[in-house]
């Protein structure tokens, strides 16, 4: 198979090979060498989001005791794991966990009609130098007062697979996001940067996709992936990779990065870690094995697959892989194409008390989404029709004409059926509720 080159601005370049055994009317039979082998295109994700942090600012006030920022597209952490606030002092070395007010905010736009949408907040606050995420639409906004705050010079946050916060900076590198607010006796903000912090500025690795990959595809019942020179990712995070169906927003964890054949180790300490497999900057080789029967999946089910940065830490890995794809790769359409065709789903909204239906809105959502996928409105008699809905578990809502709050939902399962010999979404009715 040919080795491509990947960078940021191009991606691998790949072939499909099909292996099938056939009688050739010219050569006889052939034999089967091997499995099927389904190559995938696997490059640069365009979707992806890395965290970021803006709208940094320090009281301008002679005591300088409140720092003020918000961090967006932080992955969801897996049970039991927290990202970790921090306060550093390069010049001297001390490191202090400080007591900050967290606001979490989930925004999902949901329509209200056919022009206009409604924006869903979810907000709860803590006071606390760490803080969890369940989701992948949170923005953090963070705020820290202390009057400790011109003792030390940057904010860090940190993953708290790599521990508790220390008393000290760490002689190696640590945390993911970083940005200064002093320099020797000069309050001034500064970017952020997203990639592993150090004592040193030579030190700190800046995170970049960059990788050089030997193989992606489908071999039988596997998933097979092989990489050259990943870069490190940042410090408390590892990579690995994901099935995800951006229909309805299931995804699938495929498994972390392993050291090459025969070793198959596993790298997930590849942000700190020291061996025969890294360098200063990079992962030298690494793979990902999957095993689809194992994860009782099948690669159909999800339109792409993605090699992500996770936080690690707590007691399993996280349940979504959050935006920070790394490399993707769209599911080969010989894959895909063994999907069910879409399915239907239909029904009417009801109204105890004579409420006009027409022009209510109904909208299908995926379960694991934070958007709607499909939106209708109801006829004057209540009807409302999906004509194409791929197979998955959705939720479907209810809102009148004019409201802005949803009334009534349902769970929808699209499942699938043989029809004439052909996979079949099934085609479902289903009632929603207005006052």
């Amino acid at each position: 198979m040919r080795s491509s080159h990947l960078t940021l601005a191009s991606a691998v370049a790949a072939a499909f090979v099909l292996a099938a055994c056939q009688t050739d009317p010219i050569s006889g039979p052939s034999k089967i060498v091997g499995e099927p082998l389904l190559d995938m295109v696997l490059g640069p994700a365009g979707t992806s989001a890395f965290p970021t942090v803006t709208g940094q600012r320090i009281t301008a006030a002679t005591a300088r005791d409140t720092i003020e920022f918000s961090v967006n597209f932080l992955p969801p952490t897996g049970p039991g794991a927290t990202y970790q606030l921090a306060l550093m002092d390069t010049a001297a070395g001390t490191v202090t966990a400080p007591t900050a007010r967290i606001i979490r905010t989930m925004r999902s736009r949901r329509p209200v009609n056919r022009d206009s949408s409604v924006a869903i907040l979810k907000v709860d606050t803590a006071n606390s130098a760490t803080f969890a995420i369940s989701d992948t639409a949170t923005t953090v906004s963070i705020r820290i007062a202390s009057t400790a705050i011109p003792n030390y010079s940057h904010v860090v946050l940190r993953s708290s697979g790599e521990g508790s916060v220390p008393a000290a900076m760490p002689a190696g590198r640590t945390g993911f996001l970083s940005f200064r607010y002093k320099n020797g006796t000069t309050f001034a903000v500064q970017n952020g940067l997203f990639g592993s912090f150090a004592k040193a500025t030579a030190d700190r690795l800046p995170f970049l996709v960059s990788a050089y990959v030997v193989n992606a595809n489908f071999w039988g019942d596997q998933i097979r992936l092989s990489f050259r020179n990943l870069i490190r990712p940042p410090a408390g995070f590892r990579y690995a990779a994901w099935l995800v169906d951006e229909r309805t927003g299931t995804a699938t964890r495929v498994g972390g990065i392993l050291s090459p054949v025969p070793d198959n180790k596993p790298l997930d300490d590849a942000d700190l870690g020291t061996g025969p497999w890294y360098n200063a900057a990079g992962v030298l080789e690494a793979q990902v094995r999957g095993d689809m029967k194992a994860l009782n999946v099948v690669p159909q089910d999800y339109s792409f697959l993605a090699l992500v940065l996770e936080p690690y830490g707590g007691t399993g890995a996280p349940t979504k892989p959050g935006v920070s794809y790394v490399l993707s790769a769209t599911i080969p359409n010989s894959v895909a194409s063994r999907a069910a065709t879409p399915g239907k789903v239909f029904g009417a909204v009801t109204s105890s008390s004579g409420k006009a239906l027409l022009n209510t809105t109904v909208y299908l959502q995926g379960i694991n989404m934070t958007v709607p996928g499909q939106i209708a409105s109801a006829s004057a008699t209540g009807t409302w029709q999906f004509r194409a809905v791929p197979t998955g578990t959705y939720k479907a809502y209810a809102i009148p004409f004019g409201d802005a709050v949803i009334r009534d939902s349902a769970t929808v399962v699209v499942g699938s059926k043989k029809v004439n010999g052909v996979l079949t979404g099934d085609s479902l009715f289903v009632t929603l509720r207005i006052p």
